[in-house]
Parts: structure tokens; C-alpha cells; sequence
């Protein structure tokens, strides 16, 4: 402990003389341009030829006195109001010198001013990408900065507007973090402003998976999922389809299980006549949702418009194979036992329970039916039953219900006719 105190007396010592010489020495040399005191400033050598001067070695020297041990927190913030007004002085003088925005970025971050620090961080590596190797380290330093401002304002004030642009701005600073981008999301989410919570769920849907043992990793992404393929359907419903594709795309890359996903993916590309894209898809919802009679239709018509679009370029073998594959669409759709339609999945504790209708197709009223239904998330799958229905008569509904135990709360679902 003796040494530890000397060393640290040792240490403020020569800080407070290494700032009070340099500061002498600026306030000599300011307006002159000269590089007296330059041996504290960062030891970065940009390609431009770029060094400080009398202003940023003013600001260096402001930095170097909130070192001082036992400094009074109102007088280290002087100081950095200090080197923010110095820097900002260099920046005035040579708007192209890296080492005044560095420096400013850096008395920024100390007034708490982390948004202003992040936007001069990205100027400093503009000017000098000699410099991320200073600026990297700095901007994750401000990610914690930030990400401990939205737990003061969510836990001490219960300021959740706070606390998301705190969690925004980590995100920004730090694309590795996670636990910001999900905490924005989710609380953006609960404050119904989708414009702020779907880029990152969407963003986090692109992220690489998180392994297996990554509980919280797995369930946040588990949220995204959910939230993103419910927002693909609120665009559908307002006739924003191309919109909705989009985001109904992210889901089926990040869920390619989910049957509700690729369907209303189908959706949507019929009402924007993309043929192509819609064969694709739908072949594939079709194979997850085998008795979806409105899927066999979106089939049948994506293959007859792009026959018909090879018939007007005069590729007869190509639109023949395109209206089979358009009639096969629609006699399989025709010729299902039942369809069903409306299925929905509401989970409570390890139970997860499926409920969907049944409606009467090509078997006789009364014919047994058995589907078995598999739960699943990005992960895989996390549960799987079957439920026993009597097919109902031509057209006629019947409402089924099935209790699947679950390891986890799943995000989507698909199922198979059990023969």
C-alpha cells in the first residue's frame, strides 16, 4: 500500500507538471503552429502528413490534468471543457487536422457528451485511418459509457426514452453489442414505435447465430423473429407489399421453418406480380403447410403468368413445363382431403397450444384426419404433436386444438398429413 500511494503521488506529480509546462508552452507558441509538447499527443503518423499543433497540444495537456488522482470531479470537468474548447479551436483553424478532432472526440466523451464524441471519432479515422487503432479501443469505451446512461435512466428514473437513445447510441459505437441492439428493440417495441424497434430487430436477425449454449442470445433472437414477422403482417394488411417482402424475407432467412413467414412472403409477391420470386416461395410454404389450398392457387397462378411471359418470347419447351407445373398446382389443391387454415400458436409456460380449422375438401364428411404439427425456432425444433380431426363435409368448418409440450416458446410452426 506504501508504494502503491507513492507511485500514485509520483504519477499526478508528473502529470500536473507535464500539463502545466505544456500549457505554458502552448499558450507561447499558440497561433505559430508549433509541435511544442507534441511527444504527449498520440503517437499515430497518418499518411497525409498530418501532426498536432499548438492547439491540440493544449487540449492533450487539458486531458492530461483530469489524470490527476483526487481531482474534484467539477474541476476535471473544467478541464475537459478546457480541451473540448481548445480542440475546437484547432478544428476552426485547420478543419483537416485529425488530431483536434481526436481530441475533442475524447473531451467529449468526458463531459458525457457520447453521441458528439462518436460523430468526431468518425471524422478523426475520415481524415487519418492511421488513427482507428486509437479510435477503435475509444468508441468501445463509449459503448460502455452509454450502455451504463441507459441503466441509470431505465432502473434509477424509469426513463425508458433515456434508456433506448442510450442503448441506440452503444448499438451505433459497438455493432458486436448485442445485449444494446436487443434492449432499444424491445423497449422501442413496448413503446409501440416500430420505426425505432424493427431496424434492429431486423438487424439482429442478420446477425450469426449465437451458439447453442447462448440462452439469452438464442432468445432474443427468438423475439426478433416474432416481432418482425408480425410487423411483415401489419405492412401486408396496409398494402405496403414490397415492404412487407422485405421483412417477410428476413424472417424466412432467419427461420426457414416457419410456414407462416414463407406464406405471407407469397402474399405479398402476388400482389406485386413477381412471378418468379412467388414460385419460389410458395413451392416451398406449400411443403410446410401441405392442406394450404390459397398457397396451391398462388402456385398455379405464379406458373401460368410466367408461361405466359415465355409464350410472348417465343419459348414454347420452357411455357409448356410452366403450365404442367401451373395445372399440377391446381389439381393437388383441388384434390386435398381438407384444407386448413387460420392456425395460430399461443404459449403458456412449457405448453404451447395449436389452433387452426379444418375445412371439408375431397373426403367423405367424417373421413379421420390426422396431422401432426412440429414446433419450432431458428434453432430448430422445440416440440411436436398430432391431433385427430373427422374431415367436416364439402366446405363446412371445423375448429381443432392441440397442446404441444415445448422446450422453448416457438416461433413459428409446420405440419404434415399423417396417412
Amino acid at each position: 500500500m506504501k508504494t502503491t500511494h507513492g507511485l500514485l503521488l509520483a504519477l499526478g506529480a508528473a502529470v500536473l507538471a507535464a500539463a502545466t509546462a505544456g500549457d505554458a508552452s502552448a499558450q507561447r507558441n499558440r497561433g505559430r503552429g508549433s509541435n511544442a509538447g507534441s511527444e504527449s499527443l498520440p503517437q499515430v503518423t497518418c499518411a497525409s502528413g498530418a501532426t498536432g499543433g499548438s492547439f491540440a497540444v493544449a487540449a492533450q495537456n487539458a486531458l492530461n490534468r483530469t489524470l490527476i488522482p483526487g481531482l474534484a470531479a467539477a474541476q476535471k470537468q473544467q478541464y475537459y471543457q478546457t480541451a473540448l474548447d481548445q480542440a475546437t479551436q484547432g478544428i476552426a483553424a485547420d478543419a483537416n487536422n485529425p488530431f483536434n478532432y481526436f481530441l475533442a472526440a475524447q473531451a467529449a466523451a468526458g463531459l458525457d457528451q457520447p453521441a458528439r464524441a462518436d460523430s468526431l471519432f468518425q471524422k478523426t479515422v475520415q481524415l487519418c485511418p492511421e488513427f482507428a487503432s486509437e479510435v477503435t479501443p475509444a468508441r468501445a469505451r463509449l459503448a460502455d459509457q452509454a450502455m451504463e446512461t441507459a441503466r441509470v435512466a431505465l432502473v434509477d428514473h424509469n426513463d425508458t426514452t433515456a434508456a433506448i437513445a442510450g442503448w441506440t447510441l452503444a448499438t451505433q459505437l459497438d455493432s458486436t453489442n448485442t445485449d444494446a441492439a436487443f434492449y432499444a428493440g424491445y423497449f422501442s417495441l413496448l413503446k409501440g414505435d416500430n420505426a425505432r424497434a424493427i431496424p434492429v430487430f431486423r438487424r439482429i436477425l442478420t446477425m450469426p447465430a449465437p451458439a447453442a449454449n447462448d440462452t439469452n442470445g438464442l432468445e432474443r433472437r427468438d423475439v426478433a423473429v416474432r416481432a418482425v414477422l408480425s410487423y411483415g403482417g401489419q405492412l401486408f394488411n396496409q398494402d405496403q407489399s414490397a415492404q412487407a417482402v422485405e421483412a417477410l424475407n428476413a424472417v424466412r432467412a432467419a427461420d426457414p421453418q416457419n410456414a407462416d413467414a414463407h406464406y405471407w412472403a407469397s402474399l405479398a409477391l402476388y400482389k406485386l406480380q413477381r412471378w418468379n420470386d412467388l414460385a419460389t416461395v410458395t413451392a416451398r410454404a406449400v411443403q410446410l403447410a401441405p392442406l394450404n389450398y390459397n398457397a396451391f392457387m398462388l402456385l398455379h397462378d405464379a406458373q401460368k403468368s410466367i408461361a405466359d411471359a415465355l409464350k410472348a418470347q417465343g419459348n414454347a419447351a420452357q411455357e409448356t413445363q410452366r403450365r404442367q407445373d401451373a395445372m399440377r398446382a391446381q389439381s393437388t389443391g383441388e384434390a386435398l382431403p381438407v384444407q386448413v387454415e387460420q392456425v395460430s400458436l399461443s404459449s403458456t409456460g412449457a405448453t404451447t397450444t395449436v389452433r387452426g380449422v379444418v375445412i371439408g375438401g375431397a373426403a367423405a364428411a367424417g373421413t379421420p384426419i390426422r396431422l401432426e404439427f412440429t414446433l419450432s425456432t431458428p434453432s430448430g425444433d422445440v416440440g411436436s404433436g398430432t391431433v385427430n380431426v373427422a374431415a367436416p363435409a364439402k366446405d363446412a368448418r371445423a375448429n381443432f386444438e392441440l397442446p404441444v409440450q415445448v422446450t422453448s416458446s416457438p416461433t413459428g410452426y409446420r405440419y404434415r398429413l399423417v396417412q
